[in-house]
């Protein structure tokens, strides 16, 4: 480097500079930068490092406590969530084919429901079975009414039975 001089022109500061010092200042304001930087980031990486193993050993007690809570719980997890898994599987193939059947039975249902749109040719039919209903109806009431005939005449025989018993005494007494 060379050692011109250079002047700086400016009313307040009439300074003279020489060219070699500039990059001797630029370094001297480089490495007063760095340390204040240097002041704030060594901290930093500090507490980051601080706050990193902190978290590792909160992670690793968790997984400690999890592992303590679940041998608490069934010491045999790991056989039975393999069963659960296989159950798991039956089920969802269950669930699959109860899915196909539900499905075959809508389409019937749909089947069966466009042939009975189909028979309205039955009304006829219709109406002589509400006559046959109302026949049938009368004769149920007629078999009720000779139920009740019968109740009562089983009633007067029962009576009747019971009337007997006096003669049935005086029959020991007459010697025909």
């Amino acid at each position: 480097m060379s050692d011109k001089v250079v002047s700086i022109d400016d009313k307040k500061n009439k300074d003279i500079v020489i060219e070699g010092d500039a990059m001797a200042r630029f370094a001297n304001v480089f490495e007063a930068s760095a340390r204040r930087w240097e002041l704030i980031i060594y901290p930093a990486m500090l507490a980051f490092v601080v706050l990193a193993a902190y978290g590792f050993f909160l992670i690793y007690s968790l997984s400690k406590d999890i592992h303590t809570l679940a041998q608490g719980m069934d010491p045999q997890m790991g056989k039975n969530l393999s069963h659960i898994s296989e159950s798991v599987v039956y089920l969802s193939e269950n669930i699959r084919t109860m899915t196909r059947r539900v499905h075959n039975m809508s389409e019937s249902v749909e089947y069966m429901s466009q042939k009975m749109d189909s028979l309205e040719h039955l009304e006829p039919m219709l109406v002589n079975m509400r006559g046959m209903n109302s026949s049938m109806a009368g004769m149920n009431y007629n078999m009720q009414r000779m139920t009740m005939t019968g109740e009562g005449m089983r009633h007067e025989v029962g009576r009747m039975g019971q009337s007997l018993q006096p003669m049935n005494f005086m029959n020991n007494f007459v010697p025909w």
